[in-house]
């Protein structure tokens, strides 16, 4: 017999519980069915281990870098085994933390895959065996994303991996290839460029984080080049194929083919929906090559089921994720308008850090929209001169007629929690003179935000005029 509850949620990554929560603190009996990782690929194999190693790489870069300010040290000893069981120790930490919270608001939370059986009903299932069936009047289906391959040969194993292997590397390898520029990609090309391993970064457009401004791109694959990666773009990957020791690969750029020989292949091509095999399509549920489809309340074509974050774009943003999981929480317990309008920003903890949130300068120019663009380089703060941060620079994007902030782009230190502020600004509608006129604290990187929508204004007080 099935078990009844108000709200069934598949998936347990930063989507799945967060919108168990959010149900539950509402009043809603809830069930989480989850593949036993608690915390879905950000946790267990992608934002929180990958930061943990961006963190371990950043102390080695500033290590080498502390010679410029007059204080010398030896030249760094990577113990890799301890650098990953920091990793590890972080996710260990955060996947308890979320037990917890599960149980502390009375969620039932079941280990296994869960299969729509019918539109009100999910069949949980491990080891080719069916564990229970759960029945409710919603469903909300979180179940993330897969590491996209393209299109050449994908087998995963010792010498070829995906991003999601890449947290758990036995030790760098000595030569890496990285087939994909974007934000996966220019991430691990830092970590292991810094581990010492030599890093070739592949992307078949003609920049890294193409859907970035194209100075933001030019800046970064500068910066790459200086800590020693080898950027190859507009290239195409064509085949990886075995050699002596480890991988080939052939790569056609400007007419030519080429080749490496590397030790390791890591695939890093972006991110797909994890939705195959799950009985969605028995059930009725319509997909296209993004995911699972959705109105604007989250809601698919069968009335009960909602879905939310990758497995309906598979681009892999954990707090939008979140967000929407929150939303379709409050959306079926009717506790909310239908609408789930959110700005989103997007991050990447490269060096320096990329972030961005609403139309960047060159959308909104791509549409026609009048457009003022403000911008301010961290070289003119005293923060940042005095902490050796002076790369990069904010960028706000404001609507001509109305001076309403709709977009902007950060380049460099801290940038991902820079974009915080004007993420605010573009939800909320905000006009870049209520940013220009918010009083941010001295010494600060935040005071870049204010000058650049000072900038918009035609106001800018510590750079020269227009």
């Amino acid at each position: 017999m099935a078990k009844k509850v108000d709200i069934i949620v598949v998936g347990g990554g930063p989507g799945g519980y967060v919108a168990a929560i959010r149900a539950a603190q509402l009043g809603a009996q809830v069930a989480l069915v989850h593949n036993d990782d608690l915390g879905g690929t950000c946790l267990n194999r992608g934002c929180i281990p990958s930061k943990a190693l961006i963190h371990c790489a950043a102390q080695i870069q500033n290590a080498r870098a502390a010679k410029a300010v007059g204080i010398t040290f030896g030249a760094p000893q990577i113990d890799f085994d301890k650098v990953r069981a920091h990793a590890r120790r972080t996710v260990d930490q955060m996947a308890k933390g979320i037990a917890n919270l599960l149980k502390s608001n009375k969620i039932a939370a079941t280990g296994g895959r869960g299969r729509l059986t019918g539109p009100n009903e999910v069949t949980v299932e491990a080891d080719g065996e069916v564990k229970g069936i759960l029945e409710a009047p919603h469903i909300i289906w979180a179940t993330g994303s897969l590491p996209a391959c393209p299109p050449m040969p994908c087998d995963n194993g010792d010498s070829v991996i995906t991003s999601d292997d890449g947290v758990a590397l036995p030790g760098p390898p000595q030569e890496l290839a990285i087939i994909g520029g974007g934000a996966l990609g220019s991430e691990f090309a830092y970590i292991y460029s810094q581990m010492g391993t030599q890093v070739h970064l592949f992307e078949m457009m003609d920049r890294i984080v193409p859907t970035e401004e194209p100075e933001i791109s030019q800046i970064l694959a500068s910066e790459l080049s200086k800590l020693g990666v080898r950027v190859h773009t507009s290239c195409k990957c064509s085949c990886i194929s075995d050699c002596k020791g480890g991988k080939r690969v052939e790569y056609e750029c400007e007419d030519t083919t080429e080749a490496i020989d590397v030790d390791m292949v890591m695939l890093a091509a972006g991110r797909c929906p994890n939705i195959e095999d799950m009985g969605l399509e028995e059930v009725g549920i319509e997909t296209d090559k993004f995911g699972i489809i959705v109105n604007e309340a989250l809601q698919t074509n069968v009335e009960s089921v909602y879905a939310i974050g990758d497995c309906i774009r598979g681009i892999g943003l954990a707090h939008q994720a979140s967000c929407e999981g929150t939303c379709a929480a409050e959306i079926t317990l009717r506790v909310r308008d239908r609408r789930c309008d959110l700005a989103i920003p997007a991050a990447m903890y490269t060096h320096p850090e990329i972030a961005s949130v609403g139309l960047r300068e060159y959308e909104a120019k791509e549409t026609g929209r009048l457009v003022k663009v403000g911008r301010f380089d961290f070289s003119a703060l005293g923060k940042a001169a005095a902490t050796r941060s002076r790369i990069g620079f904010v960028k706000v994007i404001v609507d001509a007629k109305s001076d309403r902030v709709i977009g902007a782009s950060i380049i460099g230190d801290s940038a991902a929690d820079l974009i915080s502020l004007l993420a605010v600004a573009v939800q909320n509608r905000m006009s870049a003179l209520d940013v220009a006129e918010t009083c941010h604290a001295h010494p600060t990187l935040f005071e870049a935000v204010g000058e650049a929508a000072l900038d918009a204004l035609g106001r800018a007080i510590h750079i020269p005029p227009k």
